[in-house]
């Protein structure tokens, strides 16, 4: 597929979509009220044994086009098209202090990989897990809620991995805060024990965090990672509609030969603010850490992807029309004191390195990394069906080289309940 075809491609079909869904909102604005309720089908709160259901899925379909240059100064350019994410899960309440979550990966499209074709069916799980309302139970004084879980989860640590990717608001998320996130790439979410409790304004989440996928669940055979978190809402005691504070934490412990989580990452410390009034918003990451000795797979780092890192992200947002059309930029920077100790989004450029033998990206590794991203939402049913567009441009030097510099643009269409 070349440029223009894409950009052909892309215009007629969001373009449809667009129109379609302006129509559904015209003619028939219940439908948004029956797609954000579709999967709710039990419901008996009185009952002793299941006491809710809910089914959902999410759909998500991108295409994206990269132009740039490798560290040689040779320009390449190529075309993406994807099922981004197909997930399906079942959620539900049981028991009265009782609740379950089970998150079902379909399909993560890697057809656009050499020798790699679209598969369906399920692959991993997103989400896995059961949680106790103890506060319910046992009736705490001082505590507003207490949660006790287990099973698979997110770490949270990036202000963009507070949040589900049905409601991210930009096309991916950034890279550093990918490098921050608790998980595998190809694995998903991995195994938790963790307690969690808000008091006030104020959220504490702690947890342990297991490196062992052997199943569907896991185990405790290779690297823990030790996680606390702590969130302040002053939204109430301030002039602004949204004044947030999140600072998150943790450490891993592995040997040579466990596995590990966030590519083996000895440590990270991250700050999170987030500060909105009216239509504008302001969310922001700082963090640093450590890359550690040690792969994901247990085995050594070179010394040029070790050493300490950190990195900044900024993501100011303003609704042109409120809950239909929304204004996204972000600014990214990156650092790390070893020359591969940083790296790019897996989407798109280091995937157009394996595509192109005649191109040398640096595997998309580098020591210093600035991006700058511009995008427009579209919203039909908040949230719930919405078409995500925006352009970045990347700047990756490594060791006073450039591996990398270029543009992607790309679009996504995007539907959940």
């Amino acid at each position: 597929m070349n440029y223009f075809h894409l950009k052909n491609s892309l215009f007629h079909f969001f373009t449809t979509i667009l129109v379609t869904g302006i129509n559904l909102a015209q003619t028939d604005s219940p439908f948004c009220n029956k797609l954000k309720n579709f999967g709710h089908f039990y419901e008996s709160p009185d009952s002793k044994g299941l006491q809710s259901a809910k089914f959902f899925l999410s759909y998500q379909h991108q295409v994206g086009h990269i132009d740039g240059a490798d560290k040689e100064g040779i320009s390449f350019n190529d075309d993406f098209e994807e099922f981004r994410r197909v997930w399906m899960g079942l959620s539900g309440k049981f028991g009265t202090y009782w609740k379950f979550k089970v998150v079902s990966q379909l399909s993560n499209d890697r057809n656009a990989y050499p020798d790699d074709y679209r598969q369906w069916g399920h692959e991993t799980f997103r989400a896995a897990n059961i949680t106790l309302d103890a506060d319910k139970l046992w009736e705490f004084e001082g505590v507003d809620s207490m949660e006790i879980g287990y099973g698979r989860r997110t770490g949270r640590m990036a202000d963009e991995w507070q949040r589900s990717s049905t409601k991210i608001n930009c096309l991916e998320r950034s890279s550093f805060s990918n490098k921050l996130w608790l998980y595998d790439k190809e694995k998903g979410n991995p195994l938790a024990a963790w307690i969690k409790w808000s008091a006030g304004n104020h959220t504490f989440d702690t947890a342990l965090f297991s490196g062992t996928y052997d199943d569907y669940v896991g185990g405790w055979k290779d690297s823990r990672v030790y996680y606390a978190s702590w969130l302040g809402d002053y939204s109430q005691e301030s002039s602004y509609d949204l004044l947030e504070y999140w600072l998150s934490y943790y450490k891993q412990d592995g040997s040579t030969g466990d596995d590990h989580l966030a590519g083996g990452n000895d440590w990270a410390l991250s700050f999170v603010n987030r500060t909105g009034n009216g239509p504008w918003a302001l969310h922001s990451t700082f963090a640093i850490g450590s890359n550690g000795e040690l792969k994901k797979d247990g085995s050594a780092k070179s010394i040029e992807q070790q050493g300490d890192f950190f990195g900044v992200v900024l993501m100011p947002m303003y609704w042109l029309q409120e809950d239909k059309f929304k204004l996204v930029g972000r600014y990214l920077y990156q650092k790390s004191d070893q020359h591969e100790g940083i790296k790019l989004n897996s989407r798109y450029v280091p995937l157009a390195d394996t595509r192109n033998p005649a191109i040398d990206l640096n595997q998309g590794r580098g020591d210093e990394h600035h991006a700058l991203y511009f995008g427009l939402n579209y919203y039909q049913c908040g949230e719930n069906l919405k078409l995500v567009s925006g352009i970045q441009y990347d700047e990756l030097i490594s060791n006073a080289a450039q591996p990398y510099k270029g543009w992607t643009i790309g679009s996504g269409f995007r539907i959940w309940f």
